[in-house]
């Protein structure tokens, strides 16, 4: 590490310990793995250079995407780090088994913003410019004003924890998934009910929207991924993504594709007008907890079991440990 990184690192950590969280450059903890336990997210910034994962270990590392070396680490939370999401370039949002969300700024590691409204673990977050929707274990929704902190709205409705959560940008709903099997959709201004999506067999474990297509996507424990159109109410499709749960879905910027991983431990990228399969790597050797795409769809990034944090490019077949 230069020089100039060092003292600008170091100046960070001071400020974080006297704001009672850290900033830590990796080497500080020596040769150790980065995370110390499961991996439950992965992030990337809009210009691809950063990738943030959090895990079991309460912590958020930043990676440099291009040297694939984890570089800083972020430290505040009292529980699991179980979702993140990049505000723009240089802010970062995390939801935390701690019954908190926090918003980063990871220039200068600082927490600028602490939510507080959840009873019990937050499981998933989503953003539309400065509103924020969370899920928790609660089996609440909240909607949340990003920049004040100021919760706007708690929604109640399912019968089970709310596992994912996603603006339905255009159509003026928000859709959550739980536990309960089900997906409900809301109306966003006002948090009334707009209708219910049912046809999985198990837990729904995330959710992604695709605009242009109007196309709901959903990933469930009993290993399907479920194409919703929203406007109809209706299945389009459903596909055996993974032998075993899903846990995270994402599109490919730039492409009419989707990508999946699960417990099998293996990343799949689909085309979505057909439902093909286009890609599928060799398994990791431990559940994939998270997937996240490089914004330009070359690069995929994954979590997982003990630690893991890897890639792989969309003409490969193995994922490489970072």
């Amino acid at each position: 590490m230069s020089s100039g990184l060092h003292s600008k690192l170091t100046r960070r950590s001071l400020i974080g310990a006297a704001a009672g969280f850290a900033f830590v450059p990796l080497n500080a903890v020596g040769a150790q793995r980065a995370h110390r336990s499961i991996v439950n997210c992965v992030a990337v910034s809009p210009d691809g250079a950063t990738v943030a994962t959090g895990g079991w270990d309460t912590t958020i590392v930043l990676w440099d995407a291009a040297r694939r070396e984890a570089a800083e680490r972020l430290t505040g939370h009292a529980g699991s780090v179980s979702d993140l999401s990049f505000a723009g370039m240089d802010q970062l949002v995390s939801a935390s088994w701690d019954t908190t969300l926090r918003r980063w700024d990871i220039t200068s590691g600082a927490s600028l913003v602490t939510y507080r409204g959840h009873r019990e673990n937050v499981s998933s977050l989503a953003l539309s410019g400065n509103r924020m929707l969370s899920g928790g274990w609660d089996r609440t929704a909240r909607l949340w004003d990003r920049e004040n902190g100021k919760q706007l709205l708690e929604i109640e409705g399912h019968d089970g924890q709310v596992l994912a959560v996603e603006f339905l940008a255009g159509t003026g709903l928000f859709a959550t998934a739980s536990y309960d099997m089900t997906i409900r959709l809301w109306e966003d201004a006002s948090g009334s009910a707009a209708g219910i999506l049912a046809g999985h067999e198990r837990s729904v474990n995330c959710l992604h929207w695709k605009p242009a297509s109007g196309i709901l996507f959903s990933g469930s424990t009993d290993g399907n991924v479920i194409l919703w159109d929203v406007a109809g109410m209706r299945e389009i499709r459903r596909i055996l993504a993974h032998d075993g749960f899903v846990t995270s879905i994402a599109a490919v910027p730039g492409r009419d594709e989707l990508i999946s991983v699960g417990g099998d431990g293996v990343l799949r990228r689909w085309d979505i007008a057909s439902g093909r399969r286009l890609q599928e790597t060799l398994p990791a050797g431990k559940p994939l907890w998270s997937c996240a795409s490089a914004p330009d769809g070359t690069m995929f990034h994954v979590a997982g079991h003990d630690g893991f944090v890897g890639s792989v490019g969309r003409t490969a077949d193995r994922i490489e440990t970072w």
